[in-house]
């Protein structure tokens, strides 16, 4: 993704994904913090590949949220015939094409599995102040299997070196059925009071733009019931314009690709995120070998090239049980 690509994703945005810029608008960066919930052993070779795991959405935890944000889609489309024809209508008026609709649907509901195996994902949760050096209770229970670390990380540092990678970096809203409907419908309410705007524009760009950032949504959205999570989800489809490194690894027994968001140490070159810049703390979950994988993971950072390392990692004092 050049930088000229990433200015037109800022323009579209707030057409395409209302709900998201409405979130992104109300969100203090430099206040937050991320948190990304792993094993111990996949967070030491992610300081071994200097590289963030993204895994295909098949991998997750329950791929049966992207199936969750597809069956909301199909309701809203399916569930009112006004709305078929007002998107087949202004399909028309930006030159898609008459069964853009129908086409895209079915593409997506018969080829939902090659979508959700080729789709590839990395989540970090929203980490509190309170949560500094501790964590979150049902975090570790989730992620942490006993063996857990937390990298908390700064996304005013991520943000900004993103521009070159062909990723995108979204949060995850927990919609109800009505919520995502009402979204939708504001989308379109966009697209009509912007049409003179989209139409000078080349119709194939803009449907490229409409159909990765529907696509960007589905892969980001989740049942109400997960809110306590606060997620968000670095986004990488393998037919994006541009390529990131891949990798195979065996994850629990089962071998699968990886795409790497990449982290460099001081001397490295390239895009990819700064980990001395990013890199707040990492938080070793309750575990028995707390000391000893402490320990490991400060001579990692030692290795990487990171000041204070002794410092930037700490033992979680919550028990679990």
């Amino acid at each position: 993704m050049d930088k000229k690509q990433y200015e037109e994703i800022g323009e579209f945005l707030k057409i395409f994904q209302p709900i998201y810029a409405r979130r992104l608008g109300k969100t203090r960066l430099e206040k937050m913090r991320f948190a990304y919930y792993t094993s111990a052993g996949t967070g030491i070779n992610i300081l071994k590949g200097h590289a963030l795991w993204m895994r295909a959405a098949a991998c997750m935890n329950d791929y049966r949220e992207i199936d969750y944000g597809i069956q909301l889609l199909n309701k809203t489309v399916y569930g009112s015939d006004y709305r078929r024809e007002r998107i087949q209508r202004l399909a028309k008026r930006l030159d898609w094409g008459e069964n853009v609709l129908d086409s895209m649907m079915s593409d997506l509901n018969n080829n939902e599995q090659r979508y959700i195996t080729h789709t590839y994902l990395a989540c970090v949760s929203e980490h509190r102040p309170r949560e500094h050096g501790k964590g979150r209770l049902s975090m570790w229970r989730a992620y942490g299997r006993k063996t857990g670390v937390a990298i908390v990380l700064k996304p005013t540092a991520i943000f900004g070196q993103l521009e070159p990678l062909p990723l995108r970096l979204t949060p995850v809203e927990y919609l109800t059925q009505t919520q995502f409907t009402e979204g939708f419908d504001w989308m379109l309410d966009n697209i009509e009071n912007y049409l003179e705007e989209l139409k000078a524009r080349e119709p194939a760009k803009v449907l490229e733009y409409f159909v990765n950032m529907l696509m960007t949504s589905l892969f980001s959205i989740k049942n109400p019931g997960f809110n306590e999570e606060r997620e968000w989800r670095f986004v990488y489809h393998e037919s994006a314009s541009g390529h990131l490194h891949h990798d195979i690894v065996v994850v629990d027994g089962i071998p699968q690709i990886i795409y790497k968001l990449p982290l460099q140490g001081p001397h490295d070159e390239g895009p990819g995120v700064s980990l001395a810049d990013a890199l707040e703390e990492i938080i070793i979950g309750p575990s028995q070998y707390a000391e000893v994988i402490e320990a490991a993971f400060i001579r990692m950072l030692e290795e990487f090239g990171i000041p204070d390392a002794a410092d930037r990692v700490s033992k979680s004092n919550i028990p679990l049980r």
